[in-house]
């Protein structure tokens, strides 16, 4: 623990040079305000991929572990055979079949203009439209490989037939991009992660759906790059949560202080810190993700958080002194351990999140973390500068003349007026009228009642740990610690596919996927890279007949819809060699047969038509299995059949790399995000437990706070599995954050009851006039971190509408935790650590205090 004497230098030292700190910290934040204005709120397809974890140091870049061999086996041939970021247009016929002049050409049309979008691979756009979907027949004795829509645009229903015949007669074709009953076409376009412009990418799509639709076609969109443009457009609902949220906190700070004061100094320390951290992502080079918005919202409240804690502590000092200074000084070097400690905790504990492998997740810790630790000058260093230089509470002294006073107060009216105008406006919008009606009628009976409401909170709380109900609250502690594993430990990383654990299921992008998966035969790609070791290896009977038996075993896999490899063109060609028989359909037994077929294809075609399925020296082959869904469960069900077939099968011929395609990326996320978040956990379960053993000195007192916030973790994971709150790489970061700041309810709470015990108290006493006094303020902080989070709920993105509601109900575990719990553990265990400072001295017997 830092020795008193320390602060109240260091808090002297604030106090005699306010001037010149005030100074420095104001040019340090104008200057961190301009930077921010540089953040960029968009995600960035390469941060989700695990990659290699580096450092430099003086110029040297060390690598400390490796990237994630799915991500290395996808970018070393996603040059090759395309990107994992599909995007998936469906077009419907309401009516009919798509066999139809007016239907085909609008097909035509979405492959065109998908084909000049910018950031698309110009090589992985496929449609019956596009010239690369080729139909092999035999015309006069010769095999011809033509394109779909030969001789060109169908413009009658006799050329729509042909259409007809060419999907038919050729394998690879219906049920993967023409549906099975025939009444829709899909249009399938790849797009490099480095160059995907989500707002562009929405505009452009927007408009091609406006010109495509009529009274019988319906366009829809879907796939991982239309996933998180329709994500992104959610963005600006931020501004009006955040609108929300401030007016919420103004009008719970004023009801607690019924001070102006009580109003400005705690939004300023959230508002300083959020400038601080907010200009840390460009001077890093960070972007902020749409989906972790929450964060810097629930971040700030705590920083509002400390400022109350301080200020409620300052009053409380002010009122038994009556000299401003004297209660500076004296509240926060009483202050200083717990919110050090907390601040610590916190920062350190969000930032070993960042030791997923995971750009996204470190991008985010680091972010997270110098929010945190920049509460160290909103509030720990200028607080009291703050307080030293305003009227103390109750003191109304008259500093300035009447009239500027007085125009002072028509300006706060005035912005006052406007700002809950908009607020309402925003509330009745995103609420509802019930919802704005119900919570304006809230708002009036807090403001009406908020004494004996907080009163009885409190009288109730410390009730909790009195006689007998300390043991049935230590009871309830002990059942919870064995009934929420029971469903915690349930939880799956990925257990949904992204698009309905970020989106609400009646979201058109979830339509769209529905309709992908009720028609065709799938179009989420796991992608097996076949190494013949040599070039021309392809044109061997071996490799080629094993990749066959490897797709056919793939096809079994749960959820797989079909295969499609090199082979089916092969068996095509060899068919129709023979008139068509059937019965000729297989890969032929000798080299030069393989030659003379891939020969034929090559010449009646177009250079490029194989490069999905092989490389251009023929060493490489992929095999594509498609599914339906993306689930954890059949992404990871996929793999691990093609491994053990791999691994029984595998031979001097052929080696199969394990695994690219959109399958192969979301395993390396799930499996980074599963193996990290168990790590990260307990390192952040330690790192707070470090940090409160050398706050306190104590083992018992770091095991008694450790209660609540493991017990807050686990109510988090049974609740996100009870609710269906999915663990992934979004997710991730803030289950984890909230596991890191709960503990500042007990620090403060706890050393509340240190200071009480000091001035003479019994345990009991000194337990029950912290909750009084502290836990009074924590009741209220907790109120405030709630009602940051809260109106999260009610947006229409159902991450941050869930992530919302988990970090409330984080914080009030916490509080219930640090409120409840810890003061019945405390008067239970009745440390020695505690008793043992005032040496030889009876306890005095219990007395009852007034609570208010």
């Amino acid at each position: 623990m830092i020795p008193k004497r320390w602060i109240e230098a260091y808090l002297w030292f604030l106090l005699r040079n306010r001037l010149a700190v005030t100074i420095a910290v104001a040019v340090m934040t104008v200057f961190f305000a301009y930077e921010a204005t540089h953040l960029k709120v968009v995600p960035q397809f390469l941060d989700f991929y695990p990659g290699p974890s580096t450092v430099r140091i003086f110029g040297h870049e060390y690598t400390w572990r490796k990237g994630h061999p799915y991500i290395n086996i996808y970018n070393t041939f996603r040059r090759m055979f395309g990107s994992a970021n599909v995007l998936t247009v469906i077009l419907e016929a309401k009516h009919g079949d798509i066999y139809n002049p007016t239907t085909l050409e609008k097909i035509d049309v979405i492959t065109k203009r998908l084909t000049e979008t910018k950031g698309v691979v110009p090589y992985q756009i496929l449609s019956i439209a596009h010239p690369k979907m080729k139909s092999i027949t035999t015309y006069g004795g010769a095999i011809q490989v033509r394109e779909v829509y030969f001789p060109g645009l169908p413009k009658t229903q006799e050329d729509a037939e042909r259409v007809k015949f060419a999907v038919y007669s050729t394998k690879g074709i219906r049920g993967l991009y023409v549906a099975l009953d025939d009444s829709a076409a899909l249009v399938t376009a790849g797009f490099w992660e480095e160059e995907l412009d989500f707002n562009y990418l929405y505009d452009r799509m927007m408009q091609l759906k406006s010109e495509i639709e009529d009274d019988n076609h319906v366009m829809l969109i879907t796939g991982f790059p239309w996933l998180y443009t329709s994500i992104q457009r959610y963005v600006p609902q931020v501004s009006e949560v955040f609108v929300l949220t401030v007016a919420a906190l103004g009008f719970l700070l004023w009801n607690y202080f019924r001070t102006w004061t009580g109003i400005w100094v705690p939004m300023f320390s959230g508002l300083l810190s959020g400038i601080w951290a907010l200009a840390f992502g460009p001077l890093l080079g960070l972007n902020l993700d749409p989906l972790v918005l929450v964060i810097p919202i629930f971040l700030t409240a705590r920083a509002l958080s400390h400022s109350v804690q301080s200020m409620d502590r300052y009053h409380e000092e002010y009122h038994r002194t009556h000299d401003k200074h004297t209660a500076i000084v004296e509240s926060y070097s009483h202050l200083f351990p717990p919110a050090i400690a907390s601040i610590l905790a916190d920062g350190f504990a969000i930032l070993i999140v960042a030791i997923a492998p995971i750009p996204l997740i470190q991008k985010v810790a680091v972010f997270s973390s110098f929010w945190v630790i920049s509460i160290f000058v909103s509030v720990v260093t200028l607080h009291p500068i703050i307080l030293s230089v305003i009227n103390p509470p109750g003191v109304h002294e008259r500093r300035y003349p009447a009239w500027a006073r007085w125009v002072g107060r028509v300006v706060l009216v005035l912005i006052g007026v406007a700002f809950v105008a908009r607020a309402l406006v925003i509330a009745w919008h995103l609420l509802g009228p019930t919802k704005t009606g119900a919570m304006l009628a809230i708002c009036i009976v807090l403001y009406l009642f908020h004494a004996p409401i907080y009163d009885g909170i409190t009288r109730a709380v410390i009730a909790a740990s009195a006689g007998w109900r300390r043991w049935a609250v230590a009871g309830l502690s002990v059942a919870l610690f064995l009934l929420c594993p029971q469903w915690g430990w349930r939880l799956k990383v990925g257990d949904m596919t992204p698009g309905a654990a970020l989106l609400f299921p009646d979201h058109p992008y979830n339509v769209a996927y529905a309709k992908l998966n009720e028609k065709f035969l799938g179009a989420s790609q796991l992608v097996v890279i076949a190494d013949t070791g040599r070039a021309d290896g392809m044109k061997d009977v071996a490799p080629l007949t094993t990749m066959e038996e490897f797709a056919d075993d793939m096809e079994a896999a749960p959820g797989a819809g079909a295969s499609v490899t090199v082979i089916d063109i092969v068996k095509q060609l060899a068919r129709l060699y023979h008139e068509g028989e059937p019965k000729w359909g297989f890969v032929p037994d000798k080299q030069k047969y393989i030659a003379e077929l891939f020969y034929t294809f090559t010449q009646t075609g177009q250079a490029g038509d194989l490069d999905r399925f092989l490389s251009t020296d023929m060493r490489y082959g992929t095999i594509i299995t498609l599914f339906h869904g993306y689930s954890h469960d059949i992404i990871m069900n996929a793999i691990d059949t093609g491994k053990r077939w791999a691994a029984e099968h595998t031979g001097e011929h052929v080696q199969f790399l394990f695994a690219g395609g959109l399958f192969g990326v979301l395993a390396a996320v799930n499996e980074a995000v599963e193996n990290s978040y168990w790590l990260n956990l307990a390192l952040i379960m330690s790192v707070v437990a470090a940090c409160l053993y050398f706050t306190y000195g104590s083992l018992v007192a770091t095991l008694i706070l450790m209660i609540p916030v493991v017990l807050s973790q686990l109510a988090c994971e049974a609740f996100m599995y009870l609710w269906r709150i999915d663990l992934n790489v979004n997710s991730l970061p803030i289950a984890a954050a909230g596991a890191g700041v709960g503990v500042d309810y007990g620090i403060y709470h706890f050393s509340r009851m240190i200071d009480a015990f000091d001035e003479g108290r019994t345990l009991d006493e000194a337990v029950d006039y912290a909750t009084a006094t502290t836990g009074k303020a924590i009741i209220f902080t907790a109120t405030t971190m709630v009602a940051s989070t809260i109106f999260w709920w009610f947006s229409d993105l159902k991450f941050q509408a869930e992530m919302g509601l988990l970090l409330a109900l984080l914080m009030l575990f916490n509080t219930f935790g640090g409120l409840v719990i810890v003061p019945a553990w405390m008067k239970i265990i009745r440390p020695r650590f505690l008793l043992r400072r005032r040496t030889g001295a009876p306890e005095r017997e219990p007395v009852r205090r007034a609570v208010g």
